[in-house]
């Protein structure tokens, strides 16, 4: 008789565990702030299995807890726990009266997504009837909201001699004089980017890679944005008549396609040729004497026909 009783227990148990009934996925997988709305979708997946569906809700893990952002109930209802998320401009759309295409859509509008509040762990539930007229539960297993933020802001190039303890207003230098540029500025939300280092001469048509490995400070944290500083170590050369660097980050791999960028602007003192001017003054004093010379000598000329022309 105790067997008889347990059993179909046993069986609802087992039906209940046998199936998935509600997934849950972010859309886009890895979401870019200020570019991508944020989307969490919950959907059924054996809609077969069921002759009834309550309700499927959505709940957010804003502290320690889960607690339910919004469900989708009879008659397609949409019920909101979250006041305060619903102020801020959340939207919710679902259904649950066609088993094929209950689902349930909270959307954040790419303006009003905030970091890192909205990036959180996220989970789905259901409730409903099997085919066994039992009642099923389900919920997915939590997943974090990734994304990506882009970084946009990069401070002027600072420039120092590397002899000297202070920065320097000067972007003109004599030849073979050691400098110092350094940048700071956001890198995105990933801690391990690095800001990247561009130079162009004048005589060059695009920017190339410095060789140089800069040296970078730890990284700061304001948001979900990081910032770090990357100094660079330059020897000028006759070749830096005018050089161009530039300091970025979010680049795509090439020189100037940072979403963060900054340059600043290299020359060197012009050289003064010394030994041409002497060449130069020692021509003109040969050329002085010899005409001197040559009129001498027509003077002579001329003083010596005029006697002669005399005597006659």
């Amino acid at each position: 008789m105790t067997f008889a009783l347990v059993w179909p227990v046993l069986l609802s148990l087992i039906s209940h565990a046998s199936f998935q009934y509600v997934q849950i996925q972010t859309i886009p997988p890895t979401v870019t702030l200020r570019e991508n709305d944020l989307v969490v979708l919950c959907s059924i997946t054996n809609p077969s299995q069921l002759t009834s569906l309550f309700f499927i809700q959505l709940l957010r893990n804003a502290n320690v807890t889960f607690s339910t952002v919004v469900t989708v109930a009879n008659e397609d209802k949409i019920l909101w726990v979250d006041k305060t998320l619903h102020n801020r401009g959340a939207t919710a759309t679902g259904s649950i009266s066609t088993f094929n295409t209950a689902q349930l859509r909270l959307t954040l509008n790419k303006d009003i997504v905030r970091c890192p509040d909205d990036f959180n762990m996220y989970k789905c539930k259901m409730s409903g009837l099997n085919s066994q007229s039992n009642v099923v539960e389900d919920e997915t297993l939590p997943i974090t909201v990734t994304y990506n933020i882009k970084p946009t802001v990069m401070e002027m190039p600072r420039v120092r001699i590397s002899s000297e303890s202070h920065d320097t207003p000067s972007r003109q230098f004599s030849k073979g004089t050691l400098i110092q540029i350094t940048c700071e500025g956001q890198i995105g939300s990933d801690p391990s980017t690095m800001i990247g280092w561009c130079a162009q001469r004048a005589n060059e048509m695009s920017f190339t890679k410095l060789p140089q490995t800069p040296i970078t400070s730890a990284v700061s944290q304001s948001g979900c944005q990081y910032t770090r500083s990357s100094t660079i170590t330059y020897s000028l050369t006759s070749q830096d008549t005018f050089t161009r660097f530039l300091c970025e980050s979010g680049n795509t791999g090439s020189c100037g396609t940072g979403t963060a960028i900054q340059y600043v602007n290299i020359t060197i003192v012009p050289e003064t040729n010394t030994h041409g001017k002497d060449d130069s003054s020692d021509a003109g004093t040969i050329a002085g004497g010899v005409i001197s010379g040559l009129i001498g000598l027509i003077i002579v000329f001329v003083v010596l026909r005029m006697r002669n022309n005399e005597r006659i």
